[in-house]
């Protein structure tokens, strides 16, 4: 069959898209697994995989609609990368937990507070630092989650003493470790596990063992390297991202790849040395385990990807449902607050929080012990 030369044109524009389009795909589905001091651009291509599925999504009908043929390539890469996307988006439809399970079950709560400053109203008295009460622990409150591990916090009790005094009533257990601002907050009788670490500058980790209804836990609550963007940085890329802007300028690229491209480079590379610090840790203490906090990155890149190494799960992807996000400022929209679990239960159900009384929504995990043993044999 003759093709005339325009639609010999548009198909292969079509086709050079898909392939385009198709590595952009699995390079934001895969490349996390490659160390960021080799290359930080497969982390910066994992940030932006939700963008490349849509894309994707897109470019199946289009291309089947002009090039039947050519609708296999986004289709195959779409296969190739479902592992990576039902990780980010799973499909879990949770039922009721029977009497038994329920019998059998705790839930874990990890939130980053921003300093318990009320992040949506930090600007007015209502909110900021002088604010008697707190939208945050409010939430703790109202949920009561067995398990309660903050990041970026203080001790509560110096400004917010009701609420700690309706804080304690319900948790007995509590902690705070001011090296890395890491707060617990337990139902359950625990005792601290020392974890020496380097003195990273916005990162730490601590760790504890607990008792939860006969069954030994470690916790590892963790807060992992921040990217460290100036006010500045912040502006420019909300002034990259508004709608009004078609297209940036020269210049403003080039304060892109100098400003925040670098700092996500050597932010990329801490994590890494971290995530691998705390795997270590991990493998050092065998058992059950619960791994929570604000990684600063993304389900699939390098310091995930090196926590799973552990034997960890993700109890996100385990039995959650569609794509989330828990950071919420500056119009970075991501997931990067993780609960990673493994051992002799498992993930059952997870809640995102919606509250704005910090830069992160909670996310609060429900897990089941599995159920005893009981058969024998005469």
């Amino acid at each position: 069959m003759n093709i005339n030369p325009i639609s010999r044109l548009i198909r292969f524009g079509i086709l050079a898209f898909d392939i385009l389009v198709a590595a952009g795909l699995l390079l934001s589905a895969y490349g996390g697994a490659i160390d960021p001091n080799k290359s930080v651009w497969p982390q910066i291509f994992g940030m932006t995989f939700p963008a490349w599925i849509i894309l994707m999504l897109v470019m199946v009908p289009v291309s089947f609609i002009i090039w039947r043929k050519s609708a296999l390539l986004p289709t195959a890469a779409l296969l190739i990368a479902m592992p990576a996307i039902l990780t980010i988006s799973p499909l879990h439809i949770g039922g009721a937990l029977s009497q038994s399970e329920r019998a059998r079950s705790f839930s874990v709560m990890t939130y980053n507070v921003y300093g318990f400053v009320d992040h949506e109203f930090e600007s007015d008295d209502s909110g900021g630092k002088g604010a008697k009460e707190s939208r945050s622990l409010q939430q703790i409150i109202d949920t009561q989650p067995d398990i309660v591990c903050m990041q970026e916090g203080y001790n509560p009790n110096y400004r917010f003493k009701l609420q700690m005094d309706t804080i304690n009533k319900i948790y007995p257990y509590s902690n705070f470790i001011p090296e890395g601002g890491e707060i617990i907050f337990s139902k359950y009788p625990f005792k601290i596990v020392p974890t020496p670490q380097p003195a990273w500058h916005t990162a730490h980790y601590s760790a504890y063992e607990l008792d939860v209804d006969g069954h030994p836990l470690l916790v590892v609550n963790c807060h992992l390297q921040s990217i460290g963007l100036t006010p500045d940085d912040k502006a420019l890329y909300r002034e990259l991202t508004d709608k009004r802007i078609e297209s940036p300028t020269r210049s403003e690229l080039s304060k892109v790849k100098n400003s925040i491209l670098s700092k996500l480079a050597v932010a990329f590379k801490l994590r890494a040395e971290q995530a691998r610090h705390i795997r270590q840790f991990l493998e050092e203490h065998p058992g059950n385990a619960i791994l929570v906090g604000d990684f600063n990155d993304v389900q699939g890149n390098y310091a995930y990807r090196c926590i799973c190494s552990a034997g960890m799960r993700d109890a996100y992807a385990d039995s959650g449902f569609g794509p989330t996000i828990t950071y919420i400022d500056n119009r970075f929209y991501f997931h990067i607050d993780q609960i990673f679990y493994r051992g002799d239960m498992r993930a059952v159900d997870i809640v995102r929080g919606d509250i704005k009384s910090s830069d992160h929504y909670p996310m609060t995990a429900t897990f089941v012990w599995n159920a005893p043993d009981i058969s024998h044999t005469d």
